[in-house]
């Protein structure tokens, strides 16, 4: 695991944009050159997993390219951590989609508020709907200050292994956080992000990093498994392509960012189902003499399917489910199946 954050003194931070204008400031020219980076990335198939956008060890150094330059330019050149590549990265894929993942309110309560433990399902985790996600965070808040999103994406460390990349937009600087995705548990992934701080002398921020990372878990698991309620199921989120010019061929930013709104069908139905709860709360009796109408409670549910000898696990997010309350046929998702490992229970 490792941590950097950078800090803004000249803005504060609030649409994502900013936050590529800001690491734009620190290294001038860098998504340029990134972009031109993923054009020759692509260029090789099947020599990377898709949902990478670009390998550590190549960005690392197209960094020191770039430092060396504004070196023999006689520019400042900053000094750079272990964090800042996957930063970049991160960054560097959301620019040429910049996709903002707006959830319903209810919804989000919800999923924050379930608990997620056990192996991170790295095969679920894959199937985000675009390389880097921004998340919206309403009402989330880091080392004691307003987190307005993140941004989150599945790539690879310095010595090889898997890591989910979370930069964390606070009010007034980025940072970035990377958890291990080869570790049994999340909660081991988590151990190691605590020791880390500790052991690079940094205030190792215990309570964000056990509290407030499983709740952004939970909130792209959800995205992953349920990519099929995007705003009004009318379009999704897509991969752009390189582009050829006249004098080579380079990725391009997107023009303007889209907000894809989430779950706004199924916060309407829990709205609904959270309505019959409280009648029921208020002494209001089901008819037939039924028990009154409550609310069981969210959780993570791995399912097993195909053969016995060689099961397919499938990761589902079980809602708060209506019991003996108005029948709501959309509150249950639709899941995109998956490998995954389990995740609760």
């Amino acid at each position: 695991m490792s941590s950097h954050s950078i800090s803004n003194d000249q803005d504060h931070l609030r649409p994502p944009m900013v936050c590529l204008q800001m690491l734009g400031r620190r290294f001038p020219d860098i998504w340029p050159r990134l972009d031109v980076l993923r054009a020759e990335f692509v260029s090789v198939p099947n020599e990377y997993p898709p949902h990478w956008y670009l390998p550590y060890h190549a960005v690392a150094q197209t960094l020191d390219g770039l430092l060396a330059q504004m070196d023999r330019a006689g520019m400042n050149a900053p000094r750079f951590h272990v964090a800042t590549v996957n930063m970049l990265i991160a960054l560097s894929g959301w620019r040429v989609t910049q996709g903002v993942y707006r959830f319903d309110a209810t919804l989000f309560d919800a999923l924050i508020a379930t608990p997620v433990s056990g192996q991170l399902p790295t095969d679920l985790l894959s199937k985000l709907p675009e390389w880097t996600v921004y998340i919206e965070t309403p009402d989330m808040w880091w080392a004691g200050d307003a987190l307005h999103g993140v941004f989150a994406q599945v790539g690879e460390m310095q010595d090889g292994a898997l890591c989910l990349c979370i930069v964390l937009h606070v009010e007034t600087h980025l940072g970035g956080i990377i958890l291990r995705l080869d570790q049994p548990s999340l909660e081991a992934s988590l151990d190691i992000a605590v020791r880390h701080e500790l052991n690079a002398g940094a205030n190792p921020r215990e309570h964000d990093i056990r509290e407030v990372l499983p709740r952004i878990v939970s909130l792209l698991l959800y995205l992953c498994s349920e990519a099929a309620e995007l705003g009004d199921g009318t379009c999704f989120p897509t991969k752009p392509v390189p582009r050829r010019t006249k004098k080579r061929t380079r990725m391009f930013p997107a023009e303007r960012p889209t907000q894809w709104d989430v779950g706004m069908r199924m916060g309407a139905a829990l709205r609904r189902a959270y309505q019959d709860d409280e009648a029921g709360r208020a002494g209001e009796s089901s008819r037939h003499g039924s028990p009154r109408a409550h609310i069981r409670r969210a959780h993570w549910h791995t399912i097993l399917s195909g053969s016995r000898r060689d099961p397919i696990r499938t990761l589902r997010w079980l809602p708060p489910i209506p019991v003996n309350g108005e029948r709501i046929e959309d509150l249950v998702p639709t899941i995109r199946p998956v490998a995954a490992a389990d995740v609760g229970h």
